[in-house]
């Protein structure tokens, strides 16, 4: 804009500066969805790294202990347990917005001291479109995990 300057006056009227600050707040709203979006769906991965993390350290307790370890799924969590002294090692608590499902004889995957485990499939399904399937292979006790989007 092209102004005719009056002594040392010099700066934004306030209608520009009133029209920036509309388009910077516009530019944030419209910025906003995506980072939450971004953020639930880091939340979802994570809980998929770390179960599988969680059966990794069972097998590798039960084979380092020489005792049974086991990781047990509950309605709203999964817990990795010492079965014979009920001691509780970690515990995670399943995202509000997915749903746990699971194909496993006592709700549990149990490790034996010689790291082998009876098989089983379980699957997170979230509303944001992740699914993460996890397969305890049978004898070997070794976890397959697998995302999509």
């Amino acid at each position: 804009m092209m102004r005719e300057q009056l002594g040392n006056e010099l700066g934004f009227t306030l209608m520009e500066t009133v029209f920036v600050l509309f388009l910077l707040s516009l530019f944030c709203t419209l910025a906003l969805p995506s980072f939450s979006t971004m953020s639930q769906n880091k939340i979802e991965q994570q809980f998929g790294v770390e179960v599988r993390e969680m059966f990794s350290l069972a097998r590798s307790l039960a084979v380092s202990q020489e005792k049974s370890w086991r990781v047990l799924v509950l309605p709203d969590k999964i817990q990795l347990q010492q079965p014979e002294s009920n001691v509780l090692r970690k515990e995670l608590a399943i995202p509000t917005q997915c749903k746990f499902t699971h194909h496993l004889p006592k709700n549990e995957v149990t490790f034996r001291q010689t790291g082998q485990a009876v098989g089983g499939t379980l699957t997170l399904t979230c509303k944001r479109g992740y699914q993460a399937v996890w397969k305890v292979q049978v004898g070997s006790g070794r976890v397959i995990m697998e995302e999509h989007r």
